[in-house]
């Protein structure tokens, strides 16, 4: 197994309310307040927008944290927010979604938040095989992250994160599709997938866009090893490149 960490735990979705939000941007650099977030995340609602996209343009450049547990606050507090209001559009008093998911069809936050929870639980030999499945059946895709971010010249914790990512989001996808029907994409298609720009790199997997995005900043809060806030940008195009081709309907 590349990384013996075991899954790391997930960002909580906690909205402090309108005060701690605007205290928090204003440290972090952000222009926007409480309100024009809320305008923002209202828009992106109506349009379908993941929460994980809008989210990263709310800064206008890097934003800047005094600290890794204030960064893991700030994220907290805006997917909280994103979530309430997404609850209360789809007038929903519950979190997760009870329904069953359609494998043919992106997976849902509920789904997503659910089978999280039982990789989250899978007893050490269980977890073993399962990262060694994934290593079998997904060689082309490590090759893959280790020379994008070696292009990238990010830091060894970030590979390792990378690699720990794209395996719990493989095994979302295997969990209710089979390992089998995961597409196993060639080197020379994450290449392309890659290289693809932004505004024509449709995001196909919204739900997992969002766990990726608050599991990287959960690591940049970690205490004993950190990713550095300054490699998420690169270990996120990667990643959304991998889960692209991973899709049913890429």
């Amino acid at each position: 197994m590349k990384n013996d960490r075991k899954t790391q735990k997930r960002l909580e979705r906690k909205y402090e309310g309108p005060q701690v939000l605007d205290a928090l941007l204003r440290e972090s650099g952000c222009e926007l307040t409480d309100a024009d977030v809320r305008a923002e995340f209202e828009a992106a609602l109506e349009e379908g927008t993941a929460a994980s996209e809008i989210i990263e343009l709310l800064w206008e450049a890097e934003p800047r944290f005094p600290s890794p547990e204030q960064a893991r606050r700030t994220f907290s507090n805006l997917f909280g927010l994103y979530d309430a209001m997404a609850n209360e559009a789809a007038a929903e008093l519950v979190v997760l979604e009870e329904e069953s998911q359609d494998p043919s069809q992106p997976l849902r936050s509920g789904y997503v938040d659910r089978a999280w929870a039982l990789l989250e639980e899978l007893p050490r030999p269980e977890l073993k095989r399962a990262h060694d499945r994934f290593d079998n059946l997904q060689a082309d895709v490590g090759a893959f992250l280790f020379e994008a971010l070696s292009e990238a010249e990010v830091g060894e914790v970030a590979l390792e994160v990378a690699e720990d990512l794209a395996f719990q989001t493989w095994w979302l996808c295997a969990h209710v599709r089979g390992h089998e029907s995961v597409p196993r994409p060639s080197l020379r298609d994450l290449k392309r997938a890659r290289a693809q720009p932004d505004e024509l790199s449709e995001e196909t997997e919204p739900a997992l866009a969002d766990f990726v995005s608050a599991s990287l900043w959960e690591a940049a809060a970690d205490e004993e090893r950190p990713l550095p806030e300054a490699d998420i940008p690169a270990v996120d195009a990667a990643l959304r490149a991998v889960r692209r081709l991973w899709s049913p309907r890429p």
